[in-house]
């Protein structure tokens, strides 16, 4: 009997000692997963061969609150760019945050940032 008691004892000091770190990188792995699956959604809308070359992505998840992509795109008209945004808001999971951010014409810089939520998109621009 006094094995047992040692045993559990011991049991719930490695559960005390390596509980947090199991949890945290249980925590860490569920961001990459997350940020991974964001990711290939958008590159998949980006794959086009007028888009090759004039864009880059960063991905930025969470443990809690909205994840946030980020779209930079480089010479690219007015269409394109609301044409993209159109495609990822109807895409990407309701609690993404999605941001265009572009220079197109002779505007030394142009952003765009579409919020995208459940049943509705609030689209914020500002020039």
């Amino acid at each position: 009997m006094e094995l047992f008691t040692s045993l559990g004892k011991l049991a719930i000091g490695f559960l005390f000692i390596l509980g947090p770190f199991v949890l945290l990188i249980a925590f860490l792995r569920a961001r990459d997963l997350r940020e991974a699956a964001l990711s290939t959604t958008v590159l998949q809308e980006l794959n086009s061969p007028d888009l090759r070359g004039l864009f880059s992505i960063e991905v930025k998840s969470r443990p809690i609150g909205a994840d946030t992509v980020k779209v930079d795109l480089r010479s690219c008209s007015r269409e394109q760019v609301w044409d993209l945004m159109e495609r990822l808001s109807a895409r990407l999971p309701a609690h993404v945050r999605v941001e265009v951010n572009g220079i197109s014409g002779s505007r030394l810089n142009s952003e765009w940032t579409l919020t995208v939520r459940k049943g509705s998109a609030v689209i914020n621009c500002s020039v």
